[in-house]
């Protein structure tokens, strides 16, 4: 590739990448998942067996799974601010219905769910302070049991002002010679 992919300039990628750390390095919440093919001393093995960067609702399969799956969206700039702006972490978590019940006495998708809270709610581990702002529980059909969470960072908007996209000012610079 052309671009520096170790390196991506995106806002959005760095805090994926920063999510899955922070829900793979969470002994709870890989004990939860209750994947027995994931080697403990590999937790990064979660990450698209059982943590997903990226919406996902579970099809048929051989074997029940537990998912956490999440999304990071750019919402909208401040009004008054331009240079802030709104960004929303919405993590689904997909519990089979063979999975609910754990030894703690707590529903296992509420259980997970409380982690993730417990780890980002007014935290400042993805560079602003995430607050909640929905938690709502669900179903997706007669297998899964889910519960959906929604964080708000007011972050900065990632804006390079005075500044040319590098790929046109390159085409614009060998256009003229």
């Amino acid at each position: 590739m052309k671009r520096d992919i170790q390196n991506v300039d995106d806002d959005i990628a760095r805090k994926k990448r920063l999510i899955e750390k922070i829900l793979y390095s969470d002994e709870d919440i890989a004990e939860l998942l209750d994947n027995p093919n994931i080697d403990p001393e590999c937790p990064e093995d979660l990450v698209y067996e059982n943590i997903w960067p990226c919406l996902r609702i579970p099809g048929t399969q051989d074997v029940s799974k537990n998912f956490i799956t999440f999304t990071v969206d750019d919402m909208e700039r401040m009004q008054y601010n331009p240079v802030m702006k709104s960004q929303y972490i919405t993590f689904v978590v997909f519990v089979h219905k063979d999975h609910i019940k754990t030894k703690y006495g707590i529903a296992r998708h509420d259980l997970i769910s409380y982690c993730i809270r417990d780890l980002l709610n007014l935290s400042n581990k993805l560079g602003a302070q995430c607050e909640l702002v929905q938690n709502r529980e669900g179903v997706t059909d007669t297998d899964y049991h889910t519960r959906t969470l929604k964080f708000e960072l007011i972050t900065d908007n990632s804006t390079k002002p005075l500044r040319t996209n590098p790929y046109e000012y390159n085409q614009i610079v060998n256009h003229r010679r």
